[in-house]
């Protein structure tokens, strides 16, 4: 059998539309990731992520209808192997904590990847 290509589907959740286009561009040069669905507030990341069942959910903490920790939360009770990178302009020892508790793989800081895009 010839080698199997898996893609990853990517689930971008932020309210901010300069920052899912960002973050689109980044993964669209990556030749094995896609995005798989964009959601604009907590409850619809939710959602969304049981409809879709991506492989990485790149999450903002900041949302509106549920901040990314309430989301990541309810998420990881469905799903809980999915991985979730919280992407924030609020990146406090404080968040981290609470994203870990939570199970969020990691917490980066959107200052951070603004240069990418």
């Amino acid at each position: 059998m010839a080698d199997e290509v898996f893609l990853t589907r990517i689930l971008i959740a932020d309210d901010r539309e300069l920052m899912t286009r960002c973050a689109q561009s980044s993964i669209a040069v990556r030749p094995h990731w896609e995005v798989c669905g964009e959601a604009n507030d907590g409850e619809e990341t939710v959602v969304k992520a049981s409809q879709l069942q991506p492989d990485l959910i790149i999450l903002d903490f900041k949302m509106p209808l549920g901040d990314g920790i309430r989301a990541a939360s309810e998420i990881l009770i469905a799903m809980p192997s999915v991985p979730i990178v919280m992407y924030t302009l609020y990146k406090t020892e404080e968040l981290e904590s609470a994203a870990k508790l939570v199970g969020v793989r990691a917490v980066v800081g959107k200052e951070d990847g603004l240069e990418i895009c």
